[in-house]
C-alpha cells in the first residue's frame, strides 16, 4: 500500500513539474508591442523548448549592450527549412519581437531581417503571421 501511495506521489510532482514545464510567452513578454533592434549575432541556439539568438546591440551611448532573442521550439523551425546554421556567429542582423515585461534586453522574436534584406519567419507568429499561414494552407489543400 505505502509503495503504490510513494509511486503515484512521485508521479503527480513529476507530471506537474511537465505541466509547469511549457509557458504561454505573454507571461513574459508584452504581447501587444513590439520592439525592433539591429546587431550582430554573437551565437545562436537551435534547442527546445525555444530556440535562442544572443545578439550585440549597439546602444546609442556607443555601448553594446547583450540582448536575447527568444523563438519557437528547434523541432518546428527545423519542419520549416532552418538548421543549426541558419544564422552564423558575426550576421548582421535586424530582429523584431515582443519586448520582455521587466524590461530587460530580451524578447519573443517575431521576425528576422538579414543584411541582404533575405526575411526570415519562425519566431513566436503574431496574429497577421498567423493569418498569413492559415492562407497558405488553404491555397495548398484547393490545389
Amino acid at each position: 500500500m505505502l509503495e503504490r501511495f510513494i509511486i503515484s506521489f512521485v508521479t503527480v510532482i513529476l507530471w506537474m513539474g511537465s505541466a509547469n514545464a511549457h509557458h504561454n510567452a505573454a507571461a513574459r513578454y508584452l504581447p501587444d508591442e513590439l520592439v525592433t533592434v539591429e546587431g550582430v549575432v554573437s551565437e545562436f541556439r537551435l534547442i527546445s523548448p525555444h530556440a535562442r539568438i544572443y545578439i550585440d546591440v549597439a546602444a546609442s551611448t556607443g555601448d553594446v549592450e547583450p540582448w536575447l532573442a527568444e523563438g519557437r521550439a528547434a523541432g518546428i523551425l527545423k519542419r520549416v527549412g532552418w538548421t543549426a546554421d541558419t544564422l552564423k556567429k558575426g550576421d548582421f542582423i535586424k530582429i523584431t519581437g515582443h519586448p520582455a515585461r521587466d524590461g530587460s534586453n530580451a524578447m519573443d522574436w517575431t521576425l528576422i531581417i538579414l543584411e541582404d534584406g533575405t526575411v526570415l519567419r519562425g519566431g513566436n507568429p503574431d496574429a497577421e503571421e498567423r493569418e498569413r499561414r492559415l492562407r497558405e494552407l488553404d491555397k495548398r489543400r484547393q490545389q
